[in-house]
């Protein structure tokens, strides 16, 4: 959502004022001056360990700042635009999570500092995924800093895999492979392709070459009729319609459609993501010992994959952003980042902790961990795009279709022109 023009030119006025912070040594060994309160605002809904991990970095920031009070405060997830929009003309928080989707609508409203020389002097930098800290870059500016990602992989039973002399899929036709064996050998489903599952279905869009919509100056235009896209989304479609999938998947999201039926050995393959595993003991941890994953099958390897998470950001009217980026390098150190996994079950972005031995010797975060350092995307950059994935649901009404026997030729006219409107309506 593009804010009214007033309330972007308050936070510029705000923020010009903020650039002016100084830079003097702090008491505690801080590269700037240490403010009484620092106020920090984290997105989603608090729980005892998440409390008990905010609470660990403070100790560790008043090691730099022993004089400053940490404040923590949760924002649900559902609140945070109308926060944000607030806080734009009545002064905010020194640092906030951001989802990594929203850093260019926040940064072009004029809400964020742009900390590019604060990043210079960041001894961790230099590890992080480069893909990952670019999506913080807006203009020739630098807004935000990658904390963690959610990264979804293919999930597979070891022991099947073993039996059957195959190692994961990793092209869509070893999917087809693996998927016919697994019904033969098992009597089972090889493979899940649930429709209501945009995260999922873009990785076969984005592995086939594919977008659902690109920018021409100003104009969005949606690309679900293209070529590349609509190949891809027949292939996701006729995972269903040739029975590869059950059809009890049409119109289920990847928890209701492949869960439980993966966890009593039902099913044989599924995507999601790692934080799954929590879910799937709950409910039959039998065979959590041959549980697996491996990066998404794409056309011709691993596919790209939605790289959902959140940056941090020193918010542009702080009066401290010198020791608000302290804080960032803080929390988002080395040193937490598997901390944070375990309370979390989120994905660091740093390339040398993914490849670390942690990560790589559990099966279930290994396929994964291997996702993360590969091609991450995102949905096309505009406000509008939560209208077509939550209300509209046009991509997913597509798949369903096509998934019950429509052919592409009637539904993806029709649906790319709903698309495309969708994402020009305006948004002021």
């Amino acid at each position: 959502m593009k804010f009214p023009k007033i309330a972007a030119a308050s936070a510029v006025v705000m923020l010009a004022a903020a650039c002016g912070g100084g830079s003097d040594e702090g008491d505690g060994g801080g590269s700037a001056e240490a403010p009484e309160t620092l106020t920090v605002w984290r997105m989603g809904d608090a729980t005892e360990d998440q409390n008990a991990f905010m609470d660990s970095v403070t100790e560790q920031y008043q090691e730099l700042y022993p004089d400053t009070e940490v404040d923590v405060q949760w924002v649900p997830w559902g609140e945070f635009s109308q926060r944000f929009q607030t806080a734009m003309v009545s002064g905010g928080p020194d640092v906030v999570e951001i989802g990594n989707d929203q850093v260019p609508t926040w940064a072009d409203a004029g809400a964020l500092y742009d900390v590019a020389e604060l990043a210079e002097g960041w001894e961790d930098r230099e590890d992080i995924l480069e893909g990952a800290y670019a999506n913080g870059t807006f203009g020739d500016a630098q807004y935000s800093v990658p904390w963690y990602s959610g990264v979804r992989a293919l999930w597979y039973n070891a022991d099947w895999l073993r039996e059957l002399g195959h190692e994961p899929p990793e092209t869509w036709d070893e999917l087809l492979e693996v998927s016919a064996d697994i019904e033969d050998e098992y009597g089972v489903p090889g493979f899940a392709a649930p429709t209501d599952f945009i995260n999922g279905i873009a990785s076969f869009v984005w592995a086939n070459g594919g977008e659902f919509a690109t920018l021409e100056g100003e104009e969005w235009t949606g690309q679900l009729d293209s070529p590349e896209t609509t190949e891809a989304l027949q292939f996701y479609a006729d995972l269903t319609v040739d029975g590869v999938s059950p059809s009890a998947c049409v119109g289920l999201n990847e928890v209701d459609c492949a869960h439980a039926d993966f966890v009593n050995r039902d099913l044989g393959m599924f995507i999601d993501g790692p934080w799954a595993r929590a879910q799937l003991e709950d409910l039959n941890d039998e065979h959590a010992d041959q549980w697996a994953t491996a990066p998404i099958p794409g056309v011709d390897g691993m596919a790209p994959a939605f790289g959902g998470g959140s940056d941090l950001a020193v918010w542009g009217t702080s009066e401290h952003p010198e020791a608000a980026f302290d804080y960032i390098t803080t929390l988002n150190s080395k040193e937490n980042a598997l901390p944070y996994n375990e309370v979390s079950s989120m994905f660091p972005t740093y390339g040398d902790v993914l490849e670390s031995e942690t990560f790589q010797n559990d099966p279930v975060l290994s396929g994964a961990a291997t996702q993360a350092t590969g091609d991450l995307r995102l949905f096309p950059d505009t406000p509008n795009w939560g209208h077509v994935q939550w209300e509209l649901t046009t991509v997913q009404t597509a798949v369903q279709r096509m998934a019950e026997g429509e052919s592409a030729d009637d539904v993806l006219p029709e649906l790319n022109d709903e698309l495309t409107e969708a994402l020009n309506r305006p948004t002021e």
